[in-house]
């Protein structure tokens, strides 16, 4: 192990880190350390008969952060909004502090993601150039000038990476790399009535507060975020990314559905309001995705930031080079990095949509 870089991936057990992990294994010249709450968990247990290192680590703990940061040349890092959003104990705290449940869920996301740069700031000299790689969203605040300022499920994530970063450890910046991830293609599980209603006459419609022709990325996360991530470690830091097989509008997610299933499909852009009431039982979770999905449509997802892309990590790109000593100006070729990375259309043709087609 000596002889190898040593990533450290937080949340392995969960759908973004468990990727990463997994893919880290496939190359023999890295020790994957696998953090999670409970290493008796079966994800758990299999990382670790893969070969990686399992090791329990809070995020609420940041001194067995930095415990388990110890020696790592790279850390990837996720924070999870949801999760404490769903916890049973996130009503009556946030009750207790007069807090919304949405706000309250930002509030953890938020103290958890400074636990994790407080504790990567600590181990700082023993990463690599490109070696905080960070999973993050768009400031819906920022980028829509202070009108939306409750999309907390992104704002919970910039808020940290990169702005807390940026201002507090700039050793650390300059060794960060920013994630950006699309809609997850998974999603129509968790908003099915969104996704594919269907309608009297037997047709499936989409219905977001999103134009249907509004470009937004999706990602088949756990197949590819761990490629995606394996290829931005490749890349010089201090750049920003947007993890998708594909930038396309929903227009074009439901024709594509249609096609493949061979049944008619529509699309209706619906109101703020439309959605809260249609998409989800729980008010509050309408309430946040509905916001996402109005700010999806403007500024649109990415917040109107220039984020590189699978396309542009496959380039071939060239640096300027000049030499001290005779001021001779040069240029090197810096080879493409592969990044395999799942369309939207090809996902569509594997999944089995029975459920969905039969309800």
């Amino acid at each position: 192990m000596a002889d190898k870089k040593l990533i450290v991936v937080i949340g392995a057990t969960g759908n973004q880190g468990g990727s990463v992990a997994r893919r880290f294994l496939q190359d023999s010249s890295f020790a994957v350390r696998a953090l999670t709450r409970n290493p008796a968990s079966p994800a758990a247990k299999a990382l670790k008969e893969q070969g990686a290192e399992v090791v329990q680590a809070e995020l609420e703990d940041a001194e067995s952060l930095k415990t388990a940061f110890k020696g790592a040349n790279l850390i990837f890092s996720v924070t999870q909004y949801w999760e404490p959003f769903f916890r049973l104990d996130c009503r009556p705290k946030a009750t207790e502090l007069g807090l919304s449940c949405r706000k309250y869920a930002y509030d953890v996301e938020y103290r958890q993601g400074k636990n994790i740069a407080d504790a990567a700031a600590a181990v700082v000299d023993t990463l690599v150039e490109n070696g905080f790689l960070v999973s993050t969203l768009s400031h819906a605040g920022k980028a829509t000038g202070g009108k939306m300022t409750e999309v907390y499920h992104f704002d919970s994530k910039a808020d940290i990476f990169p702005h807390y970063v940026d201002e507090k450890y700039p050793e650390l910046s300059k060794k960060m790399s920013c994630i950006h991830t699309g809609y997850f293609m998974t999603s129509h599980q968790i908003l099915p009535n969104s996704y594919f209603k269907k309608q009297p006459d037997g047709s499936f419609q989409m219905r977001f507060p999103t134009r249907e022709d509004k470009p937004v990325p999706h990602i088949d996360i756990v197949a590819d975020m761990g490629n995606f991530v394996y290829a931005v470690s490749q890349m010089p830091p201090g750049k920003a990314y947007m993890a998708a097989g594909s930038t396309v509008g929903f227009g074009e997610y439901i024709r594509l559905f249609g096609e493949h299933n061979t049944v008619p499909v529509s699309y209706k852009q619906i109101t703020f309001d439309e959605m809260v009431n249609d998409a989800v039982e729980d008010e509050a979770a309408g309430i946040e995705v509905a916001n996402m999905y109005v700010y999806a449509d403007e500024p649109g997802y990415d917040g109107g930031m220039d984020l590189l892309t699978a396309e542009d990590i496959r380039k071939v790109s060239s640096i300027a080079l000049r030499s001290d000593e005779d001021a001779i100006l040069t240029c090197l070729l810096l080879a493409g990095v592969e990044c395999p990375i799942t369309t939207l259309e090809e996902w569509i043709k594997k999944q089995d949509w029975s459920a969905v087609l039969l309800k």
